[in-house]
């Protein structure tokens, strides 16, 4: 089997390189594209592993899922069979690629072989990041129903059965779409347990309240408004069984910002104007 990456940058950090530090070793190639208007080809100027890296410039943001599209596309053309997918900021664990590597062996049906998922949020207090949680504790292997875009090492032939990724979304949901295709397909997501990745989810961290914890995305109202927006998208077009599919409901969204965020009031009319779009089927990037 042959396995490559892609990764999607957007106004990238100097430090951008030792994420991909943490994987680059597993596979033989890396197709870097880059939604960002400024070139930053020169980034890999010194890089160890620049002859492994591929950088493809769109000079403007079309949003994750096409760019996502550009790299998986160029793996099918190079004959790749299985593409690690990743954020700029995402970071493995030790180990963690090799093992998704080795479960890929374990049934041709597996369209996604993901990691367990540790959330990292940056402590303003103590200026130290902090682990939010580790999403699976004791499992090993497990079927899931969908999983993260990020650190998912993803069949190339899983990914030409289903259509790719859904330009229309942008970003946000891509990947719950995406899975629901390969449900669909009948095609299956495998979770490797000691296989971990470490993610920050936008700007969410925990917060108490009464005896619970619980996680706020803290998100832009324009990140709201593709998260309402997106969300209704997919209930018209896969239906109401979305909700038992994924497990997230937007009303949780809304009690959250209103406990516990700030510009409430632009967060509540990007709401409103989400779905008002989604309505009208008024896809793409977010038009102000």
């Amino acid at each position: 089997m042959k396995f490559c990456g892609v990764v999607v940058w957007y106004n990238p950090a100097d430090d951008v390189l030792n994420n991909i530090n943490s994987y680059i070793t597993e596979i033989e190639k890396l197709y870097i594209i880059d939604n960002s208007k400024d070139n930053h080809n020169n980034l890999l100027a010194d890089y160890k592993y620049q002859n492994k890296c591929e950088y493809i410039s769109l000079h403007k943001n079309l949003g994750l899922a096409y760019a996502l599209n550009v790299g998986c596309k160029k793996a099918i053309k190079d004959s790749f069979d299985y593409v690690l997918t990743m954020d700029q900021d995402s970071i493995f664990e030790p180990t963690a690629v090799s093992k998704l590597k080795v479960a890929a062996q374990k049934d041709k049906r597996y369209g996604i072989i993901c990691p367990n998922v540790k959330s990292i949020y940056h402590d303003e207090k103590t200026n130290l990041d902090k682990v939010a949680y580790l999403k699976w504790k004791k499992e090993e292997f497990k079927e899931i129903p969908w999983t993260m875009t990020s650190g998912s090492l993803t069949s190339l032939k899983a990914y030409t059965d289903v259509g790719g990724f859904d330009d229309d979304l942008f970003i946000a949901h891509i990947d719950i779409d995406f899975c629901i295709r390969l449900k669909q397909d009948n095609w299956k997501i495998l979770m490797v347990g000691p296989a971990v990745i470490k993610q920050r989810f936008g700007n969410s961290k925990p917060v108490r309240i009464l005896w619970k914890k619980v996680h706020p995305s803290f998100a832009s109202p324009v990140r709201t408004y593709y998260l309402f927006r997106n969300q209704k998208y997919l209930e018209m077009k896969y239906g109401k069984e979305i909700h038992k599919f994924i497990g997230v409901d937007l009303w949780k969204f809304f009690v959250k910002i209103t406990l516990f965020e700030k510009q409430r009031l632009k967060k509540y009319l990007m709401m409103f104007q989400g779905y008002r779009d989604a309505k009208a089927n008024r896809m793409g990037k977010y038009r102000d």
